[in-house]
């Protein structure tokens, strides 16, 4: 059991505890982590678990235990992917309801009774508010005060407004203008005593969280998706019943942590694995959202995490080579093993493949655009969207061979540290003509293509704007071998950076 989970069963077993409990990660490792803690309470208060997987609603389990209550002193629900944490627009939702109200028929200041369209905007109004446990009566202050203290977000709209905008949000002088008139539907909402209903998963499970349950009573979640400003989740974090266990992210040239999913995978089959093998067996599943080139280096989000398919399918081959492990006498999974049981379906890095044209090594070059096709769920848009990084690409090698003649920069220059002193600042210079076309090109970025730019004759290089153009109109229907024109184009740069690093001047 993690540091977390012993934290958050300590945190249990408090005066007052929260009846409500949240563990969130990687499905692999939060749905056995969780188990674990509602088996903890069952044990304490003599209850028993009933495990529900992506339950359509909340209603359902809520009414459970409050009826059970009627009837049995305890029990523990297990509620997991419910997805009842994962967007946080449910209160900005809220706030827009009340918002339609607006303005008031009566005037900010008048103390017309509500009619009934302005009572139903009060009643969200109160539910939003409630949601972040913020006192709505007399009590709690001005009405302004209190609006004060919900995030800046929720004002900014919630899904169906945004749409509404094209996606965008309200601007400051907009938002401040919905929040003075909110104010003045608070005020007449206290006078006429109107309290917010609870309507929906999640209004009854914040009511839930703030009210309570009776005694020996317990619902503890196992997420993967949880939004780090929904107002349930920060309710609960404030009771000590959050606890995180982990994902599994894309980072720079691999997977941040797998070892943890290998971990649990052998505390449950008893079965450990190489990390070689794990290396490889992460290699061949895991793929981040999208599964698209420009996912990397340079534009892509590091720290993404993985699809929760995919880490369920390496959990799944796991299990699997821990069976063939167990039934060879072996004690773990070893590389071959998962060279020789598990289909290679796992994201190709395509910076690598970049990498492979541009140092002229075409055979490994075309097994990673194999592999990049194969693996994805729509070939023909992984082939236009690799093109797309390819193109630009080839561009930037014929501006940088045309900028090293230009410069008369040297080529092949293989110390970074001396390229982004002294060569990376001939290669941005202005031009007296226009405007470099390399201006702005990370360094790192510029340093690769230079390194493969230096290894092209200048023909090739000043030939590729023509043949990506050609390609272009191939894959895109003048010819029905799309996979072949790429290749080609693929391969005529791999073959023509094969001769070596130019040290000459250009």
């Amino acid at each position: 059991m993690t540091a977390p989970i012993h934290r958050l069963l300590a945190a249990a077993r408090q005066d007052g505890a929260s009846q409500v409990f949240l563990v969130h990660g990687d499905l692999v490792l939060a749905e056995p982590a969780a188990l674990a803690v509602a088996s903890e309470l069952a044990a304490q208060h003599g209850g028993r678990v009933e495990p529900h997987r992506r339950p359509a609603s909340l209603g359902p389990l809520l009414q459970d235990l409050r009826t059970y209550s009627l009837f049995g002193s305890a029990k523990v629900l297990l509620a997991v992917d419910t997805f009842v944490f994962a967007d946080r627009s449910a209160a900005a939702d809220l706030v827009d309801d009340a918002g339609e109200a607006l303005p008031l028929q009566g005037g900010a200041g008048d103390a017309a009774a509500l009619s009934a369209r302005e009572r139903l905007a009060a009643s969200r109004l109160m539910q939003a508010l409630r949601l972040f446990e913020i006192e709505t009566g007399a009590a709690g202050g001005p009405a302004e005060q209190l609006l004060a203290q919900l995030p800046a977000w929720v004002f900014e709209g919630g899904k169906a407004a945004r749409r509404g905008r094209g996606g965008r949000a309200r601007g400051k002088r907009q938002a401040e203008e919905l929040r003075e008139g909110l104010a003045a539907l608070l005020e007449a909402a206290r006078r006429e005593g109107i309290e917010g209903r609870a309507e929906g998963d999640v209004s009854d499970l914040g009511e839930l969280i703030s009210g309570g349950m009776p005694a020996g009573h317990f619902l503890v979640f196992a997420e993967r998706d949880v939004s780090r400003d929904h107002p349930l989740a920060r309710l609960l974090g404030e009771r000590g019943a959050v606890a995180a266990v982990g994902e599994v992210e894309a980072d720079r040239g691999g997977w941040q942590g797998v070892d943890l999913l290998a971990a649990e995978l052998t505390r449950q089959t008893g079965i450990g694995i190489a990390q070689e093998a794990l290396a490889e067996l992460a290699r061949r599943t895991l793929r981040k959202p999208g599964d698209r080139p420009g996912a990397g280096r340079g534009g892509e989000a590091a720290g993404a995490s993985v699809t929760a398919d995919s880490t369920a399918r390496l959990a799944g081959e796991y299990r699997k080579l821990a069976n063939l492990a167990r039934a060879a006498g072996g004690g773990r999974i070893e590389r071959r093993m998962v060279e020789e049981s598990v289909e290679d379906r796992g994201e190709e890095d395509v910076w690598k493949l970049l990498d492979a044209i541009g140092a002229g090594h075409g055979g490994e070059a075309m097994d990673r655009l194999q592999r990049l096709l194969v693996a994805a769920d729509d070939p023909a848009a992984a082939r236009l969207s690799f093109f797309s990084l390819l193109a630009t690409f080839c561009r930037r090698l014929t501006a940088i061979r045309g900028m090293m003649r230009v410069a008369r920069v040297r080529g092949g220059e293989s110390n970074y540290n001396r390229f982004a002193e002294r060569i990376a600042p001939a290669l941005q210079g202005d031009l007296p003509g226009g405007n470099n076309p390399l201006a702005g090109v990370n360094t790192w970025a510029l340093y690769r293509a230079y390194l493969a730019a230096s290894r092209l004759p200048e023909a090739v290089a000043a030939g590729l704007p023509w043949e990506v153009l050609e390609t272009e109109l191939q894959l895109k229907g003048e010819s029905g071998e799309a996979d072949a024109a790429l290749a080609r184009l693929v391969v005529r740069i791999s073959a023509a950076a094969k001769g070596g690093p130019a040290s000459a001047r250009a």
